[in-house]
């Protein structure tokens, strides 16, 4: 929709300036590459450094990211769309794209996921539904306006996804508490520490310390979801911490062993192995990550797991968040300066629990 305002306003008004303005350069190739496609009959020439589209009638598009705006500044522009802009910094907007529409009394089409409240992104949206401002004009379309996307696609995503999350990338939803991954962490919290039962089959995992970390390690009841025992240390000699989990794992009726093998847990996985335990390792990426904590926060959404009410355990999970890269990714983290290491080891056990084995990467 965006490409074709931009594409029909500076194709009807010869001589023209658009622009494409986005948080990355790469984000801008996409709108460059569909309109020289789709466009091509009116395309007289597309140049990708600097990347600008020339059309028959004398007008032109540039393209242009915020990593640094400066280089656009004093620029003018007759039509402008902003993509992802709840990305942009908001003196980007208001110190160079803003005045670049003054000149020319042009007119902006800025379109984003909404990501919170605090934005000027959210400002602006709001001016869009205040008959005070009569020069905003502000729309909310959920993913399921799409008609190319089957409904059962995003039925399956809502069954995956934590509920904040469907709603701000779905339903195009602004959260006032954005950033936060887990819901109803205190209904899963119940006294469940409890000694191995004969007969019951249990998934141990190891969250390993990396540098000045903690190690954590969680043993979960596969058929109840609920966490019967939990250890936290730092500090301690690789090989102490190998033969702590392999007692823990024993004791709990040689649980299978789930562990980080990033990094430093690879030589690691190999002590764990020879063992004669089984243990598989779980190769950490920003992807794999991704599933790893959104099956976690569906499962506590849905209170199918349960876990004691350890203070180190809680705070992690409810200071929890995510964040949406420059890029468009989904980045989940402790906040600065604090630990997941609990977090982890709980997602990892949860999954081998659920499912038996660490989960195959899906590639979003």
């Amino acid at each position: 929709m965006a490409i074709n305002e931009l594409v029909k306003h500076v194709w009807e008004n010869k001589g023209q300036r658009g622009y494409w303005i986005a948080p990355v350069y790469r984000q801008c190739r996409l709108a460059h590459r569909l309109i020289t496609q789709e466009f091509d009959n009116i395309v007289k020439s597309s140049t990708l450094n600097p990347m600008e589209i020339h059309l028959v009638n004398g007008s032109v598009i540039q393209f242009a990211s915020t990593e640094n705006s400066s280089n656009i500044r004093g620029d003018h522009a007759h039509i402008m769309v902003i993509d992802e802009a709840s990305l942009v910094p908001e003196e980007a907007w208001t110190n160079v794209l803003r005045p670049m529409l003054s000149d020319t009394g042009g007119r902006a089409i800025i379109i984003s996921t909404p990501r919170g409240i605090n934005s000027w992104f959210h400002t602006l949206f709001t001016r869009g539904q205040d008959p005070e401002y009569p020069d905003y004009a502000s729309f909310k379309f959920p993913t399921s306006a799409n008609p190319y996307i089957p409904p059962t696609e995003i039925e399956e995503v809502r069954s995956t996804l934590p509920s904040d999350v469907f709603k701000q990338e779905y339903l195009a939803e602004f959260l006032e508490d954005g950033g936060q991954v887990f819901r109803n962490v205190m209904s899963c919290v119940k006294d469940t520490l409890e000694v191995p039962i004969s007969g019951r089959s249990y998934t141990c995992s190891w969250d390993i310390a990396k540098h000045t970390d903690f190690s954590a390690v969680v043993v979960m009841e596969n058929s109840t979801g609920r966490v019967v025992a939990m250890d936290r240390f730092n500090r301690v000699d690789y090989s102490l911490q190998v033969k702590r989990v392999e007692t823990m794992a024993r004791k709990y009726n040689n649980a299978k062993v789930i562990l980080d093998s990033s990094g430093v847990g690879d030589p690691i996985l190999e002590a764990v192995q020879k063992t004669g335990l089984n243990v598989e390792g779980y190769q950490f990426t920003n992807t794999s990550k991704q599933q790893l904590i959104e099956h976690l926060a569906v499962l506590i959404e849905k209170q199918e797991i349960s876990y004691p009410n350890d203070k180190v355990l809680i705070n992690e999970l409810m200071s929890y968040q995510y964040e949406i890269t420059r890029a468009g990714n989904m980045r989940y983290n402790a906040p600065s300066g604090q630990n997941d290491d609990c977090v982890i080891a709980l997602a990892l056990a949860s999954w081998g629990a659920k499912h038996g084995s660490i989960p195959q990467v899906r590639w979003l």
